[in-house]
């Protein structure tokens, strides 16, 4: 949700005289290029999808000297992905899956068909060149533990995070830090460049006079507290995986790349030996073949489909859909994933003119254009307030003293947080002139996005995003049906436990009482209060007032997990059970979604897989 009026010049003036494009290529990096593939093609290993955990891997067994197909249904990302400032313009865009959901019909009421928003990316890189760029791994104390599988604890990953980790700004951290980190990793990050906001530090001090400690590294010894994250970027350019592992000149010359190829199944023989897959590449079905092993490194959401599709799921669904079962397992069950209550906390800045007069202003100075859309100078090479995260259990907060405790009075570990506010910036008078492209990019219908245009036109916004990390209610992945082209069948089912919704009303009330601390007194500071067909008015009753609004205003963070998890789908070295030679390495094989963005543990997992594969295969 972030906003950049820099990057609007280039939706809402109809200038042509300078471009995105154009600009940044004089200081681009290449991506590998596609392979026009021939049917029946032998490789050593086939590696589907080319998101954080398939770059990871494909790479690595490149690097190697292993003979690797790589298959991406997309693209390459374009040159606007580069720039840090403009995340929100990539949802909703060609570079999106744009997936559809089915409504459970208590969450996402006030969405476009009540359908919960489901992106994913679609080109080299994945996700991780649509996203946010937010480095964080998790709670070293609560993620993985529950995994019965062994060789799983957050222990065991922590060599992989470092594996990858190049850390420029280990510097800027304290000692203590120094042990959780890595300099000399392949994908470079560092801290984003300051947004020029003057929000950026009143955030921190508004939790802080409410008691949450700054924690200067919540990928050390603690992950409690106010702090500014660590991003994907570098440089002032985001770091997509697609960047650090397949831009690489040592990897392009060895890897084999596949773009706009889609994977519409695993070749499994009647010993349930999978031997390759079959693909669409242009107008073309091919059928590819592997020595070694397949690994499906699609996402939680196309790796269950490509799975079922080939034979892999429960056997009660695959015969309804006539298709032969090779494995019964439990494919696309308890799908989790993180999710919010989108806040905006109103802020009126005295005499700001807002957005409409400062595009006025650098209209009539066009000389300044190029320098200001270069990625890495300025506001540009930020991502606004988003860097600013708060990590709480919200059992911990008194209420009545406004402040976080260290201990809870009813047992709650205080170490472990249920909740992660991420913030963001939208000028005044923005979105009355970018309605179309803000509906496109959060899917919110008519009559939110005219409220919200509507009172944006008297006030900025602060938009705060309470994620619930311990998330109770979980869906499914099906297929809607036998077409490996047709998308499937997505059933999020937020909200559907009710204690979700009170940790959502839980967090808002922290939120409230943020609006009331003095710094934001001074800006006359008020969460906005939208009206939601079925909900009480706030001033009625609060409390069912803010339990309506969640279930309105529910947006999902991207995170799925638990499509083909360790245990009852996958075995200890991510091979899937009663099938040889395929494997899965992407955010489907965790039971459950961690508590943080999940693009650290899914590269993780894809270092990992290769691993495997290098050590299994001698």
């Amino acid at each position: 949700m972030m906003c950049c009026f820099r990057i609007l010049l280039l939706t809402v003036l109809p200038w042509k005289l300078v471009t995105v494009d154009a600009i940044l290529d004089n200081n681009s990096y290449r991506f590998p290029k596609s392979v026009k593939l021939k049917d029946g093609e032998t490789f050593d290993y086939i590696v589907v999808g080319s998101g954080a955990g398939g770059a990871a891997a494909a790479a690595r067994l490149a690097l190697a000297g292993e003979d690797v197909l790589l298959i991406e249904a997309g693209d390459d990302p374009n040159q606007l992905s580069r720039v840090p400032a403009a995340t929100m313009f990539l949802m909703g865009s060609d570079l999106d899956w744009k997936y559809e959901t089915i409504s459970n019909n208590v969450s996402c009421l006030s969405s476009i068909g009540k359908q919960c928003r489901f992106s994913r990316g679609k080109c080299l890189g994945g996700s991780t060149s649509i996203n946010y760029m937010l480095y964080t791994r998790g709670n070293r104390k609560k993620d993985f533990n529950n995994i019965t599988t062994p060789g799983w604890t957050f222990k065991d990953l922590m060599p992989y995070f470092l594996r990858y980790e190049g850390l420029q700004d280990l510097n800027q951290l304290p000692p203590s830090s120094r042990f959780y980190h890595n300099r000399t990793g392949l994908l470079r990050m560092e801290f984003f460049s300051d947004p020029l906001n003057p929000f950026h530090f009143k955030l921190v001090e508004s939790f802080r006079s409410l008691n949450f400690p700054y924690n200067p590294d919540v990928n050390a010894q603690s992950q409690i507290g106010i702090t500014k994250v660590v991003g994907y970027v570098y440089q002032g350019e985001r770091m997509s995986t697609a960047r650090a592992y397949l831009a690489r000149e040592d990897v392009k010359e060895k890897l084999k790349v596949a773009k706009h190829t889609m994977c519409t199944g695993v070749i499994i023989d009647k010993n349930n030996i999978a031997h390759g897959v079959t693909v669409i590449q242009g107008a073309r079905s091919l059928k590819l073949y592997s020595k070694k092993e397949v690994v499906l490194s699609a996402g939680a959401v196309a790796t269950p489909q490509i799975l079922m599709l080939s034979g892999v799921g429960h056997a009660d669904h695959l015969k309804s859909m006539g298709i032969s079962v090779k494995a019964d397992l439990p494919v696309g069950d308890v799908m989790t994933d993180h999710v919010l209550p989108l806040l905006l906390l109103k802020v009126n800045r005295g005499k700001d003119k807002g957005i409409s007069d400062k595009l006025m202003l650098l209209a009539s100075n066009l000389e300044q254009l190029p320098e200001l859309l270069v990625a890495n100078q300025g506001a540009l090479s930020s991502n606004g307030l988003t860097d600013i995260n708060i990590f709480a259990n919200t059992y911990c907060y008194d209420f009545e003293d406004r402040k976080l405790l260290k201990v809870s009075s009813d047992g709650s570990d205080c170490t472990v947080p249920n909740l992660q506010i991420i913030n963001s910036f939208i000028e005044r008078n923005l979105l009355p002139l970018v309605k179309p492209l803000f509906q496109q990019t959060t899917g919110f219908n008519d009559n939110v996005i005219e409220q919200l245009s509507e009172a944006n036109k008297n006030s900025a916004f602060i938009v705060m995003s309470p994620v619930l990390l311990n998330p109770r209610s979980s869906g499914t992945v099906r297929l809607s049906n036998k077409n490996p082209l047709a998308p499937p069948a997505i059933y999020p089912n937020y909200l559907a436990n009710e204690r979700d919704v009170d940790d959502m009303v839980r967090s808002i009330r922290i939120v409230e009482q943020v609006a009331e601390t003095h710094i934001f007194r001074w800006y006359n500071a008020s969460l906005l209060q939208l009206v939601l067909p079925g909900c009480p008015s706030y001033e009625v009753n609060r409390n069912k007032y803010w339990r309506c609004y969640v279930r309105h205003m529910t947006y999902a963070v991207f995170h799925s997990a638990g499509t083909a998890p360790l245990g009852t789908v996958l075995d200890a070295r991510l091979r899937v059970h009663n099938i040889k030679n395929l494997r899965v390495a992407d955010l489907s094989v965790l039971p459950e979604v961690p508590h943080g963005n999940t693009e650290a543990v899914t590269i993780a997992i894809g270092e990992r897989v290769a691993d495997f594969l290098l050590e299994d295969n001698k």
